[in-house]
């Protein structure tokens, strides 16, 4: 699973994330307790991409896209920013790499990360809000 896959693969390549705790492999859940918070969420992708084969036209990779967001507190806000930019750096331009047995061809950002001020997205905790969206082109088993 994509979202899996990713956090797994931030949680050994971003100090300080860890699967469970505050690196989350879907919306970060409202019992979450640590101060700053990553989601990795999976959203519509593109068609694959396809090959001559034993049939005309098999796919042989999938173009998927996600999002991965960071959470903080008022108080947070350059350590929330700070903790996208490691997340951007480490994600974009990866290639040729393995994650759980499936092989990833490329991941790369689409835009920069983007800010949501505290309170503009209904959150009634006033929270900082930084996302940057991927697509990653994987291998089709």
């Amino acid at each position: 699973m994509l979202t899996k896959e990713i956090a797994e693969y931030l949680g050994g390549a971003v100090s300080g994330l860890t699967v469970g705790t505050n690196l989350w492999a879907m919306p970060v859940p409202e019992t979450a307790l640590s101060d700053i918070q990553v989601s990795v969420v999976e959203y519509a992708g593109r068609a694959p991409l396809r090959a001559m084969g034993p049939s005309l036209g098999d796919p042989v990779a999938e173009i998927a896209r996600f999002q991965v967001a960071v959470i903080g507190q008022l108080s947070q806000y350059l350590e929330t920013r700070q903790l996208i930019e490691e997340i951007r750096q480490a994600l974009d331009q990866l290639s040729e790499t393995t994650l759980s047995g499936t092989r990833y061809l490329l991941v790369r950002e689409l835009q920069p990360p983007f800010y949501q001020p505290p309170g503009e997205i209904g959150d009634p905790n006033a929270q900082h809000h930084f996302s940057v969206n991927f697509e990653a082109l994987r291998e089709r088993n």
